[in-house]
């Protein structure tokens, strides 16, 4: 799992080769973002710009996916019984009620001049306690079935329930609808540590229904649409599955919609990324030590750049990168092939520092 970092402001490089570093044209995506592929763009353009998305492959057995869709369910059924019961009292309860407010003769009129005080006292009680109740529940529970039926329920009769699911959550209004576009992302360390622990194999590792918490909500209609790209591949369009795979999602101003590949969960290769992982931090973590983070953030956004371009990271773009990367480490006093021996040298797939 990639972990965050502070990332400082990178300083423009030069380029030995023909071909444009980020920083010689524009800031472009802060690392580990990239911009997110076209073939997304069917889906993205149904999210909202405001929030952050986060997007995995539910691979949880359908029994389980059914046992948490069915509890929530009698849940719901038994507050809309309860709702409908006293729908059904209120149809001849309420319209009395709004006759005497009229001082209209009705079923529940009260002689006033012959009734004990204390009677009087009981009954204006319960027909106040009646309408708080009432009231209680038409506001605070009539949204738990109304809520059900739009999410839930709409989002299983869509997709029914599968061995593998693409789950979309969406951030709380209450914590990012306050982000600052386009600075968050390598400024706030908070709102970065509240993104990595959401996607971390612990909680991925959750069925989708079971991720709602304060933070995030699950996105049912981004859900159905990325299920309606996904079985548009039988007819030779569409999304294929694997590119829901674990991700984070945002959108800025100069960018537009970017994204994180959270590389290794549920792959054959996690084993070999997670040692890349770890070589590419302890690389940060030594420049750290030097003084020189800014370097390490520099060679991250040039490897980015290059295995961006079209045609992907190609040896003739993994050459260029290293010659460009030894200017740069030569610029600082740092031995750049001293450091790829000792820390880099069994990276097989330099993609991996993007990330």
């Amino acid at each position: 799992m990639a972990k965050s970092s502070r990332r400082k402001t990178p300083r423009s490089t030069a380029a030995s080769s023909g071909s444009s570093t980020p920083s010689s044209t524009s800031s472009g995506p802060v690392a580990p973002f990239t911009k997110a592929p076209a073939i997304l763009n069917p889906f993205l353009e149904h999210l909202s710009s405001d929030q952050v998305y986060l997007v995995h492959i539910d691979t949880t057995g359908t029994d389980l996916k059914w046992q948490t869709f069915i509890v929530p369910t009698v849940v719901n059924v038994i507050v809309a019984a309860v709702i409908a019961l006293r729908l059904y009292w209120g149809v001849s309860t309420y319209p009395a009620l709004v006759a005497i407010a009229f001082g209209m003769k009705s079923s529940l009129s009260v002689d006033v001049s012959s009734t004990p005080w204390t009677e009087l006292a009981l009954i204006t009680m319960r027909r106040v306690v009646t309408v708080l109740i009432d009231y209680v529940l038409l506001t605070n529970f009539l949204s738990w079935p109304i809520g059900f039926l739009l999410g839930p329920v709409r989002w299983r009769r869509a997709i029914g329930f599968r061995d593998r699911e693409v789950i979309v959550r969406r951030s709380n209004r209450s914590w990012s609808e306050t982000l600052v576009r386009n600075t968050w992302i390598r400024d706030n360390d908070a709102i970065r540590d509240k993104i990595v622990a959401a996607v971390t194999p612990e909680r991925t590792g959750k069925t989708g229904y079971l991720l709602v918490d304060e933070d995030w909500d699950l996105e049912y209609l981004a859900m159905i649409r990325a299920h309606q790209l996904v079985d548009l591949t039988r007819k030779g369009e569409g999304v294929q599955l694997d590119e829901f795979r674990t991700a984070v999602l945002v959108h800025t101003d100069a960018d537009g919609w970017l994204i994180w590949r959270v590389a290794g969960e549920g792959t054959p290769a996690k084993g070999a990324e997670s040692s890349q992982r770890d070589q590419i931090l302890a690389f940060k973590e030594r420049l750290t030590a030097m003084g020189k983070e800014d370097l390490f953030f520099r060679w991250v956004e040039l490897v980015q750049w290059e295995s961006s371009q079209p045609g992907g990271f190609t040896p003739e773009r993994q050459r260029s990168a290293m010659v460009q990367a030894k200017q740069m480490f030569d610029k600082e006093n740092v031995d750049f092939t001293e450091f790829w021996d000792d820390e880099l040298a069994g990276l097989t797939n330099a993609q991996e520092v993007a990330k």
